[in-house]
């Protein structure tokens, strides 16, 4: 497997498995008028290569072979949380790992890395991590690495407003 950084030419790669894994995880949720809205929006190859340019960024995707398995994004801080400083705080803002690919320690691997930059980028300053609050596998691995829950915010997809959990580590 390479983690590589994203590069201009990956984004089509990029923008399919981020449709993918993100309908993956929570496709099941919304109604798919609503939902498919939201992918476009989110996950078009414009959506993505603007982020992507974006100050202080940090996107990595893993490849196994040519086949794009897994990515994550590392930024500074964006929750809705009043001690949250952009100017001085990192978030890790999407890890996803395609399903097939499923417990093999990508996720871990990727975690670890996006754990490092914010690291060296904000130094011993809080990171933080939204997560659904539904999403126990991830809550698991993220509290197993340090962080503790800091907060609630309603992540909107349409119509429907979800419950996510605020996490800070330090």
């Amino acid at each position: 497997m390479k983690i590589l950084p994203v590069a201009p030419h990956d984004i089509p790669s990029l923008s399919a498995l981020a449709a993918r894994t993100f309908t993956d995880t929570f496709g099941h949720l919304y109604p798919p008028d609503d939902f498919q809205a939201f992918l476009r929006k989110n996950y078009a190859h414009d959506a993505l290569a603007a982020e992507i340019a974006g100050p202080d960024q940090f996107w990595r995707i893993a490849w196994l072979g040519d086949e794009a398995v897994a990515y994550l994004q590392a930024c500074p801080v964006g929750l809705p949380h009043p001690d949250a400083d952009p100017a001085s705080e990192g978030e890790l803002k999407r890890l996803y790992v395609d399903r097939p690919h499923h417990g093999r320690g990508i996720g871990k691997q990727l975690l670890a890395l996006a754990l490092d930059y914010l690291s060296e980028r904000y130094g011993d300053a809080p990171q933080w991590i939204g997560v659904w609050s539904e999403n126990l596998k991830a809550q698991a691995l993220y509290r197993a690495n340090g962080f503790e829950k800091a907060g609630e915010y309603g992540f909107v997809v349409g119509g429907i407003t979800d419950r996510e959990f605020i996490l800070r580590k330090g």
